[in-house]
């Protein structure tokens, strides 16, 4: 059975919900995506961004749950599976991830993350101990 690395950086971060997508799936390690930043446009998407950095995972899956998450995604009409470079251990691995089409891209530019959704992504990142980028941003104000 040929297994594929596959880079998560959303709701995917949840081991609960990989799981359930992914049957066979198997933890390679925290991983980064160089010069690509996360987007919130009501759920995680990632834009090229020179010198910025995505926080994730590197999961071995199957064949068969790429094809799944494909569905999960939406792909290739919300999503796109694209290839990129992730780096996990020092080394860099050649990966599958998901981002947003350009049409998905322009009608949901300045959505903010449903609130379930910050909380499962969250979790996922506190899990793996990687920077939680799902945190709300508050404002503090000066008395």
């Amino acid at each position: 059975m040929n297994r594929i690395l596959y880079f998560a950086y959303g709701s995917n971060l949840n081991p609960k919900r990989i799981a359930r997508r992914c049957p066979s799936v198997i933890t390679f390690g925290a991983a980064r995506l160089k010069n690509y930043a996360i987007a919130e446009r009501l759920y995680a998407d990632i834009d090229y961004r020179s010198g910025s950095v995505v926080p994730g995972v590197l999961y071995s899956i199957t064949e068969e749950d790429l094809l799944a998450l494909d569905a999960f995604e939406g792909a290739p009409k919300v999503y796109r599976r694209i290839w990129v470079d992730a780096e996990c251990q020092g080394e860099i691995f050649w990966a599958a991830t998901y981002q947003m089409t350009l049409a998905t891209k322009r009608i949901r530019a300045g959505l903010p993350y449903p609130d379930e959704y910050r909380k499962i992504c969250a979790l996922g990142a506190i899990f793996h101990h990687i920077p939680n980028k799902f945190a709300r941003k508050t404002i503090r104000s000066i008395a």
